[in-house]
């Protein structure tokens, strides 16, 4: 006798498993966007979306319709390839009411972000170890800004604009390679790069400048060099009185210069320019036509020629 096999066990799971197949094939339909697949594996109404999305980083161009003499200082520093946004954060919300605040970029950190000293960053670029750095200058609170004697508009208070600096050979010294190294003088391996010292061009006015009390500080300290490009760079004689006064400005967060201290010496400004002039004084005269003897001999041709 031939028994006929019975699938009615089967029945419910087969249900189940149409019904879920049912319901996953609905709720697809249902989530799946409309325009999915159309340019792609991706919803092609997202472009429509993203286009009507309005930005919240403004440009430089919006900050120019109210800070035009800010950004007029700005533009002739070293700070120049920094938008505005970068340190006083996005300005959406300030370009549509002037009363809503930006960050006014005036903390060490809001510095410290980009000029830090980190072995990741290449040699050249300005780094600062803040212990070292406030010791060099005499600063003796180790709480204050950068913002304190940097402004971030006009950081080296440059006596020219950066991007009429003449050219300049490029400068590649020992720590646009090794981080740390400032020892110019130690033997270097056979078929190692050229380094470019400032002697080599200007031998006599490194050797005045060796006798001189700035013999501590770099050439390119004052005489500020930005890359351009791998071959060469601007090199700026940087004269403004703002400039010298990032050392020499007496403040109230300053050590005194003494015999225990190797702190520069400090003056009263703009007090000074006006006890040392016999004429109406000019805030915006060179420290060097005084001090010239204090950093090296005075560089011309005639000078140069009779050495």
């Amino acid at each position: 006798m031939n028994i006929r096999p019975d699938y009615r066990h089967a029945y419910p799971v087969l249900a189940m498993l149409i019904a879920l197949v049912t319901v996953g094939l609905t709720v697809r339909y249902l989530l799946v966007p409309e325009t999915f697949g159309e340019y792609g594996y991706y919803r092609a109404a997202a472009m429509d979306d993203e286009k009507a999305i309005q930005p919240r980083h403004v440009g430089r161009a919006a900050c120019l319709e109210c800070h035009d003499d800010i950004a007029a200082i700005h533009a002739k520093d070293v700070h120049s390839s920094v938008e505005c946004e970068t340190c006083h954060g996005i300005g959406d919300k300030h370009v549509k009411d002037s009363s809503s605040p930006m960050s006014p970029a005036d903390t060490r950190e809001d510095c410290l972000v980009c000029h830090r000293q980190m072995d990741s960053r290449p040699g050249s670029f300005p780094q600062v170890d803040l212990e070292k750095h406030y010791k060099f200058v005499g600063v003796k609170d180790p709480s204050i800004a950068c913002v304190k004697c940097h402004s971030g508009h006009e950081p080296l208070y440059l006596s020219k604009d950066l991007h009429s600096a003449r050219l300049h050979p490029l400068i590649q010294q020992c720590n646009s390679c090794h981080i740390g190294r400032t020892d110019e003088t130690l033997k270097k391996p056979d078929m190692h790069p050229k380094i470019f010292q400032c002697d080599y061009c200007h031998a006599d006015l490194a050797k005045s400048f060796a006798k001189g009390s700035h013999a501590k500080v770099s050439c390119t300290a004052c005489h500020l060099f930005i890359k351009d490009n791998a071959f060469s760079g601007r090199i700026v004689r940087n004269t403004n009185p703002k400039f010298c006064l990032l050392c020499h400005q007496k403040s109230a967060f300053k050590e005194t210069a003494g015999k225990d201290n190797a702190a520069p010496p400090v003056i009263d400004w703009p007090a000074h320019i006006t006890d040392v002039s016999a004429d109406t004084p000019d805030p915006k005269r060179p420290c060097v036509e005084c001090h010239q003897d204090q950093i090296h001999a005075l560089y011309t041709k005639e000078a140069h020629h009779a050495m």
